[in-house]
C-alpha cells in the first residue's frame, strides 16, 4: 500500500506532517493544472483541502499556528463550494434519487431525463456566472501560498505526544457529534457528525503503522459510514434546493421529496450501528490504547516496506 499518507515509522512526526502536506498540496495544484472535467477538478481539489486539515488538525495541541493555516485551507475550499454542490445535486439524483423513483415507477423515464437536465444546466449555469476558472485560479494561488510555509511550521514536539491530543479532540468529536445527531435529527448534525467522521477517518489512515490490519479495518468502517451519512447529507440538501429554488412543477417535487425522504430515513438507520461500534470507546480509552502501539511497534518491530 501507497504510504503518502501514513506517518513512517523510521521519521520523525513533524517530519511526516511536513511531507504529507507537501504531497497533498502539490496533489491539489495538480488537479488544477491536470486536464480531468472541471467538476472533477474541483471535488478533488476539496477532497486534497480537507486532507490537508485533518493532518493539521492531528498536531492542532502542539501547532500554535493552526488556527491561521486551517482557515487558510477552509477558506480555499470554500471558494469552490457551490460549484460542488451543484454538481453533487446532480451526482444525488443519479445515484439514489432516480434508482428510487423508477423502483416505485413513480415517474416516466422522460421526465426523470428532464428533471436531471435541469439540474445539469442549472449547474452549468452557476459554473458559468461565478467564474469558475477564476476561482480555480485563486484556489492555485492560496495552496502555492501555503506550500511555503509547510516547512517552517513550528511544531512543538515529536512522537505520540505530537498527535494525541488531536486524534483524541477529533474523536471525541464524532462520537459526540453522534449523540447529537440521534438524539435530534436534523440535516445540520448529521452534517456535523460526517465532516467529524471524515477527520477520524483519515487520523486512522495517517496512524496506520500503530497496528496495520486493526486500522485498516477501521478505516473501512468509517469510510463505509462516511459514504452514508455523506449520501443522507446529499439528498437533504437536493430537497431543500428543490423546495427554495421550485425548479419543478409541484406533482414532482412532491414525488421527489417522498422518495427522497425514504432513502435518507434508510442512511440514518444503516448509519447508526456501526456507528454504536466506532465511538463506543471512551476517549481517553482509545488514545491510551493507541499510545501503547504506537511505542511496541516502533520499538519491536522491524521496518519494512509495505
Amino acid at each position: 500500500m501507497d504510504t503518502a499518507d501514513t506517518l513512517r515509522r523510521d521519521e520523525s512526526g513533524s517530519a511526516g506532517i511536513d511531507r504529507i502536506l507537501e504531497g497533498k498540496i502539490d496533489a491539489a495544484i495538480g488537479h488544477v493544472d491536470g486536464g480531468m472535467d472541471r467538476h472533477e477538478t474541483v471535488h478533488e481539489v476539496r477532497k486534497r483541502c480537507t486532507e490537508i486539515r485533518a493532518a493539521l488538525r492531528l498536531v492542532r495541541g502542539v501547532l500554535p499556528t493552526y488556527s491561521a493555516e486551517n482557515a487558510h485551507y477552509r477558506d480555499a475550499a470554500r471558494r469552490l463550494s457551490d460549484i460542488r454542490d451543484a454538481q453533487a445535486l446532480v451526482e444525488t439524483f443519479d445515484d439514489h434519487v432516480t434508482p428510487a423513483v423508477e423502483s416505485a415507477d413513480a415517474l416516466e423515464a422522460d421526465r426523470i431525463a428532464e428533471v436531471r437536465a435541469t439540474l445539469v444546466d442549472r449547474r452549468e449555469a452557476l459554473a458559468a456566472e461565478t467564474d469558475l476558472d477564476g476561482r480555480l485560479a485563486a484556489v492555485r494561488r492560496d495552496l502555492v501560498e501555503g506550500r511555503t510555509r509547510v516547512d517552517d511550521l513550528p511544531i512543538a514536539t515529536d512522537g505520540f505526544d505530537a498527535v494525541a491530543g488531536g486524534l483524541r479532540k477529533s474523536y471525541k468529536r464524532a462520537r459526540n457529534r453522534m449523540a447529537d445527531a440521534y438524539v435530534d435529527p436534523d440535516t445540520e448534525r448529521f452534517h456535523e457528525w460526517r465532516k467529524r467522521v471524515q477527520y477520524h477517518r483519515y487520523h486512522t489512515r495517517l496512524l496506520r503503522h500503530v497496528r496495520v490490519e486493526p486500522m485498516r479495518a477501521r478505516r473501512g468502517e468509517l469510510k463505509t459510514l462516511s459514504d452514508l451519512i455523506g449520501d443522507e447529507h446529499d439528498l437533504a440538501v437536493f430537497l431543500e434546493t428543490m423546495t427554495e429554488e421550485e425548479r419543478f412543477d409541484a406533482d414532482t417535487r412532491e414525488m421527489l421529496r417522498e422518495v427522497s425522504t425514504r432513502r435518507r430515513a434508510e442512511l440514518r438507520r444503516a448509519g447508526r450501528p456501526i456507528g454504536e461500534r466506532l465511538f463506543v470507546e471512551d476517549p481517553d480509552r482509545l488514545v491510551d490504547r493507541m499510545r501503547g502501539d504506537w511505542h511496541a511497534t516502533r520499538e519491536y518491530e522491524p521496518v519494512v516496506d509495505d
